[in-house]
C-alpha cells in the first residue's frame, strides 16, 4: 500500500504527530511519502497512493486542508487525525475520522497491520521525513536568529477550558510520553541544529513533578540549551514552588492564554483564573525573571468596550509591552462544532448558525460598538502589517482611546526590553484572519 500523509500548518512546527503514524504504519509492505504544505508546496499526484492521510491539527489547517481538496480527485480510502480531524470527516463524508492513534483504529480502517515494535508511549518520533528543522520557526532573540525544535511531555490535558479544541476529543484526560522517548527526541533535533526547544503541551504543569523531572535532565545534559513552554495561570499560582525553578532551568518564557480581564468572560471560558490572577501571576513572573508572554482573545459575546482599556492599562501597568503581539489585540472567539462553550447556558442567545464553509458557528455581540471596535482594530493590523511592532500596537491603542474615550498611555518614555519570543505569533482557539492565511499560503512565517 502506498499512503500520503499531509499536512498544512501546526504553529510553525514540525508536525511531530505525523511520524508517530510515519513510525506506526512503516513496514515492508507499506510505502509512505509526507509533504508539509506549511514549508514546501510542491505539486503531487494523489492518484499515485492508494490512501491520503490529513492531519487536520487545527481550525487553521483545516481550513487549509479543504481547500487543497477542492475538485480533486482522491484515493479510495482517506483519513484524517488531529484536533479537528472529526471536524473536517463531518464535513465530507469520504474522510475517515481516527480517533485514537495509541490502537489498531487506523490500521483496521487500512487493513493493514502495524509495526509490532511500534509504542505510543515510547517509539521516538522519525524526523528524517520532515523538511529541515530550519525551515520551521525560530527563536527571535537580541538578533540572533535560532532554529527551534519541539517536544510534549504529555499527550491531551486535563483541563477543560470551553473554548479550547483540546477537551473536545480528550474530555480532560492526558498520558505522559515515556522519558527515554522525550530525552531523545530533543536529542535528536539538537544534532539537527536545534538551539532552542519549545515544549508543546497544552500545559507544561498538567503533570509538573515530571516536566520538571525531564527539563533537569535535558539541562543536566544539554545546559546550553534555552526552552519556552506553555503554563496556564491557575498552575502559575498553584505550582509556585515548581515555577520558580524555570529561570534556572534555561527557560526563557511562558506562554499563558489570559484571554480577558473581564471575570464574566473568564467564568464562561472556564479559565479558573481571575483579573486579579492575571496581576499575581505576572507579579510572580517578575520576582522570578521568567517572562510571561500572554495571550488575549478580547473579543468574545460578552465583551465590553472597557475591557479593551483595562486589557492595554494592564500592559502598560506592567511593562508587558515587549511580550504582547500587537495582533493578539484584534483576536476573536472561534466556536468549532462540538466545542464546550456550546454548552454554557451563557452563549445561547448570541449563538448563530454553523457555518460549513469556516467550520464554526456564527455568533453575536452584546454590544454592536464592540463589533466595531475589532473590525477597526483588525483593519489596523492589515493596512500597517509591515509596520514595526512598537508603532503598530501604540496605533492600536490610540484606536482603543477614541472608542473608550478615555486616555491610557498618559507616560510617553517607555524603557524597552530585548525579550525572546518564537517567531511564529499565532495560537490554536482563536478565528484565524486573512493576513495569517496567506502567510501561510506563502510559506512565509508570521514575525
Amino acid at each position: 500500500m502506498k499512503i500520503l500523509l499531509l499536512s498544512f500548518y501546526d504553529l510553525g512546527k514540525q508536525p511531530k504527530i505525523v511520524s508517530e503514524i510515519y513510525n506506526k504504519l512503516n513496514t515492508d509492505n507499506v510505502e509512505i511519502d509526507f509533504l508539509d504544505y506549511s514549508v514546501d508546496n510542491t505539486a503531487i499526484e494523489l492518484s499515485r497512493y492508494d490512501a491520503l492521510g490529513i492531519y487536520a491539527s487545527m481550525h487553521t489547517a483545516t481550513v487549509l486542508a479543504t481547500q487543497f481538496l477542492y475538485k480533486k480527485e482522491l484515493p479510495d480510502k482517506i483519513f484524517s487525525f488531529g484536533l479537528y480531524a472529526h471536524v473536517l470527516s463531518d464535513s465530507d463524508p469520504r474522510i475517515h475520522y481516527i480517533d485514537n492513534l495509541d490502537n489498531e483504529e487506523l490500521c483496521d480502517y487500512l487493513k493493514i497491520k502495524s509495526d509490532n515494535g511500534y509504542s505510543f508511549k515510547e517509539t521516538v518520533p522519525d524526523r528524517t521525513i520532515f523538511p529541515n528543522i530550519s525551515e520551521y520557526t525560530r527563536l527571535i532573540d537580541e538578533g540572533s536568529n535560532k532554529i527551534t525544535g519541539s517536544v510534549e511531555t504529555t499527550y491531551g490535558c486535563k483541563h477543560l477550558c470551553t473554548h479550547c479544541p483540546v477537551p473536545i476529543q480528550f474530555q480532560g484526560s492526558f498520558k505522559i510520553f515515556s522519558e527515554r522517548k522525550i530525552i531523545e527526541d530533543v536529542s535528536n533535533q539538537i544534532e539537527l541544529g536545534a538551539e532552542h526547544i519549545s515544549f508543546n503541551d497544552p500545559d507544561f504543569f498538567n503533570g509538573p513533578k515530571f516536566s520538571l523531572k525531564i527539563l533537569e535532565k535535558l539541562n543536566k545534559k544539554y545546559p546550553l540549551i534555552t526552552y519556552d513552554s506553555t503554563i496556564k495561570v491557575e498552575h502559575i499560582l498553584k505550582y509556585k514552588d515548581y515555577f520558580k525553578e524555570l529561570n534556572n532551568l534555561n527557560m526563557l518564557f511562558v506562554i499563558s492564554a489570559f484571554e480577558s480581564t473581564n471575570d464574566l468572560i473568564l467564568k464562561v471560558l472556564d479559565k479558573n483564573h481571575t483579573f486579579r490572577d492575571l496581576e499575581d501571576a505576572i507579579e510572580l513572573s517578575k520576582k522570578y525573571n521568567v517572562d510571561i508572554r500572554p495571550t488575549w482573545m478580547p473579543f468574545t459575546p460578552w465583551t465590553r468596550l472597557e475591557d479593551l482599556h483595562n486589557i492595554i492599562e494592564l500592559i502598560e501597568n506592567y511593562e508587558l509591552r515587549d511580550t504582547v503581539d500587537p495582533i493578539q489585540l484584534t483576536i476573536k472567539l472561534l466556536i468549532p462544532k462540538h466545542s464546550l462553550i456550546i454548552n454554557r447556558p451563557e452563549i445561547k442567545e448570541y449563538l448563530g448558525q454553523y457555518d460549513t464553509e469556516s467550520f464554526s458557528y456564527f455568533w453575536s455581540y452584546e454590544d454592536p460598538k464592540v463589533d466595531d471596535l475589532q473590525k477597526s482594530l483588525f483593519n489596523y493590523v492589515v493596512n500597517n502589517e509591515k509596520l514595526d511592532m512598537k508603532d503598530q500596537y501604540i496605533g492600536l491603542v490610540r484606536l482603543i482611546e477614541e472608542s473608550t474615550k478615555t486616555k491610557i498611555i498618559k507616560n510617553k518614555t517607555y524603557n524597552y526590553r530585548n525579550t525572546p519570543k518564537l517567531s511564529e505569533t499565532w495560537f490554536c482557539c482563536s478565528e484565524p484572519n486573512k493576513i495569517q492565511l496567506e502567510r501561510i499560503k506563502t510559506n512565509n512565517a508570521l514575525i
